[in-house]
């Protein structure tokens, strides 16, 4: 492990720094961030001071680049979530594709700069593609230069962000003494011994109403935090909520949303009420009424985690982002707490849904970060015995 306050980590892709600030309350020290988008590059430089951020596309990166913004070349760690619509579905070779040109970077820098080990992150749906292909291309292109991965499901829910969205990791070592695991569940059900899952209604509860006005950009606190993750957002926090603001619904949403209650979507509008290329959506074969779900439009249960929050939370025609209480779209603040962003983290410049639907829940990337530190501890730990 590396000098200063914890082990080093470079995070590739680091986007507004969610992964990096997961990482970061696990004990790592973040040394370089790496994006494109110069609105989540400055956000990273403002909640992650003194890290080094470079922006452009990973393509024109090299290992020597990062190691010298590093300031050391033992790294322990690169993190990153690349980018991998392109992989192809026909078993091509990842290096023939040049739309993967993303995770062929990833891997180039993995190479180059050679950290003890690597943690990819993205979505689920890379498993199931092409039968798996793709899993066993991104085995292979690491096997190649010499990193043994492994990878594993899991929903950020289960690690105390009070969302539902699940990712894939792919964790590897260069190192045969270094032992891959993955974090383990520490919510769920509680007849398993797990603390219950963080809801809606404590992930939000204490902050304020907004009726009729949704510009006000420094609105107090509606009560004092009234459970443990709502301490955890507010430590550290200004006076005020900041990036609490909304606009009203559009005339058609504003006329489904009164019809539609907490923990339903669309589906529960009277069919009257429907525009008509939702009326389709209703009926079966049959011309009987569907007995299950959709999202859009749906209203948060305020008893359950959100769903995924993605770019589009400010849409409540595309998903299930209807406020649990409100008729309007659920505020910056609010998603930033659905993906456990605590509330001193704060988004600079433009595309705000852009920055936090995009991010690695940090309370994901503090759970992952534990796992990765107890297996390096482990590998410094019998170095020392082995010397000894």
């Amino acid at each position: 492990m590396s000098g200063g306050s914890g082990p080093v980590v470079i995070d590739l892709f680091c986007g507004a720094g969610g992964l990096s600030e997961g990482l970061r309350q696990a004990g790592f020290r973040p040394v370089v961030g790496v994006d494109f988008d110069k609105h989540a590059a400055a956000t990273y430089r403002h909640n992650h001071p003194g890290v080094p951020v470079i922006e452009g596309s990973v393509e024109h990166v090299t290992g020597e680049q990062l190691i010298s913004l590093a300031g050391t070349s033992d790294i322990d760690l690169i993190a990153g979530g690349p980018s991998c619509q392109g992989f192809s579905t026909h078993g091509k070779r990842m290096q023939d594709d040049p739309r993967n040109f993303l995770f062929k970077h990833f891997v180039r820098l993995v190479d180059e700069v050679r950290p003890k080990m690597f943690l990819m992150e993205n979505v689920k749906g890379m498993l199931t593609y092409g039968k798996g292909a793709f899993r066993r291309q991104i085995e292979a292109a690491f096997k190649e230069i010499g990193y043994r991965a492994d990878f594993a499901q899991v929903l950020a829910a289960d690690y105390g962000a009070p969302q539902m969205r699940h990712r894939i990791l792919f964790i590897g070592t260069r190192i045969d003494a270094i032992r891959l695991s993955f974090p383990q569940p520490t919510h769920g059900d509680p007849e398993l011994g797990l603390k219950p899952y963080v809801t809606v209604k404590e992930a939000i509860g204490d902050l304020p109403l907004m009726g009729s006005d949704y510009k006000n950009e420094a609105r107090p606190y509606s009560c004092a935090p009234q459970n443990p993750y709502q301490v955890y957002c507010r430590t550290g926090a200004p006076q005020k909520v900041t990036m609490h603001v909304g606009r009203p619904l559009s005339k058609q949403a504003q006329a489904l949303a009164k019809y539609i209650l907490q923990g339903q979507g669309l589906r529960s509008a009277p069919v009257e009420v429907l525009p008509a290329r939702f009326t389709k959506m209703r009926t079966i074969s049959s011309g009987a009424l569907r007995k299950d779900c959709t999202t859009l439009y749906y209203r948060l249960d305020p008893a359950k985690p959100s769903y995924t929050i993605t770019c589009n939370y400010k849409n409540v025609a595309s998903g299930p982002f209807l406020h649990p209480w409100e008729d309007r779209a659920i505020s910056h603040r609010e998603a930033a707490r659905f993906m456990s962003f605590p509330d001193h983290y704060q988004f600079l410049g433009a595309s705000f849904p852009r920055q936090i639907g995009n991010a690695v829940p940090p309370l994901l990337g503090k759970a992952i970060g534990e796992a990765i530190m107890r297996s390096l501890s482990d590998y410094a730990t019998s170095n020392i015995s082995r010397v000894a």
